[in-house]
């Protein structure tokens, strides 16, 4: 089995660990509510319009950053309970939101450390590319990927292990070097999947309001799709990263995983 097939056999074996716990799809949609409920507080606390941030008011850019920063931190925090819960269930427990939570609570304050820095460097890159040239654009582009990639694993390394921000980005690194196949063959195969998802959604819905089941039908339809959508993969996406975390930290399958198949996926890297 290639590389790819590995990945996509990796990702059904996550969607399996996925389908035993399913309340961890709560984790995600609790965030969403929660970054909503920020965006709208800050919205309407600051009074910022259209107008504010095309002119670069700099309350406004103020209140973008703070507002990016909880963000971030609301983010990080509800995916790294993801982790802990698929990691508690890969590890023979039994997890429950309670406990995932539970879990990225007592690593709180690297959490809201990371998405200061998180949310600092995104915001950098941000007005970098905005101000830069055409080729310029292109390397911030270049920069802005390198950096996602080195820091995919940071949220599994913050929520499982004891380390400090500057240890758990080190970390990341090593543990990517190690899985960069898999990490980003995995990554395409979930982006392909939810893209053939996020297309079959918006044929239902056109075909609801062509059909005269009524706008307001479509709509709903396409809300409740659209939320499912986005908390099925978001959580599917926290347990592979687990899964691939766990097997290179470790050195065994996690329960429900196939050791034969994650042994070849992590063979040494020849020059």
């Amino acid at each position: 089995m290639g590389r790819i097939g590995r990945s996509i056999e990796l990702v059904r074996q996550s969607y399996r660990i996925l389908m035993q716990d399913k309340e961890l799809m709560i984790l995600p949609l609790v965030s969403g509510v929660f970054i909503a409920g920020v965006v709208v507080a800050v919205v309407l606390g600051f009074g910022i319009s259209s107008d504010d941030i095309s002119r670069r008011d700099p309350r406004a850019a103020v209140a973008a950053f703070l507002m990016y920063v909880v963000i971030y931190a609301i983010g990080i925090f509800f995916q790294a309970a993801v982790i802990a819960g698929a990691t508690e269930r890969m590890r023979g427990g039994d997890p429950t939101v309670a406990s995932a939570l539970r879990a990225a609570a007592k690593r709180l304050g690297p959490i809201m450390l990371w998405a200061v820095f998180a949310a600092t460097v995104g915001v950098i890159l941000r007005v970098i590319h905005d101000r830069a040239g055409f080729v310029g654009k292109i390397i911030v582009s270049i920069v802005g990927a390198a950096w996602s990639l080195a820091t995919f694993f940071v949220v599994p390394v913050l929520v499982l292990e004891e380390r400090s921000v500057g240890a758990s980005f080190s970390q990341s690194v090593a543990v990517f070097k190690k899985t960069w196949g898999e990490t980003m063959a995995g990554g395409m195969s979930i982006g392909v999947v939810a893209f053939a998802a996020w297309v079959t959604l918006i044929a239902v819905v056109g075909l609801l309001a062509w059909a005269g089941a009524g706008l307001v039908v479509a709509m709903a339809v396409g809300i409740v799709g659209a939320v499912t959508l986005v908390v099925f993969f978001s959580a599917l996406q926290g347990i592979y990263v687990a899964s691939l975390y766990r097997y290179a930290t470790e050195g065994h399958a996690p329960s429900g995983f196939d050791g034969d198949l994650l042994a070849h996926a992590f063979v040494p890297k020849t020059r």
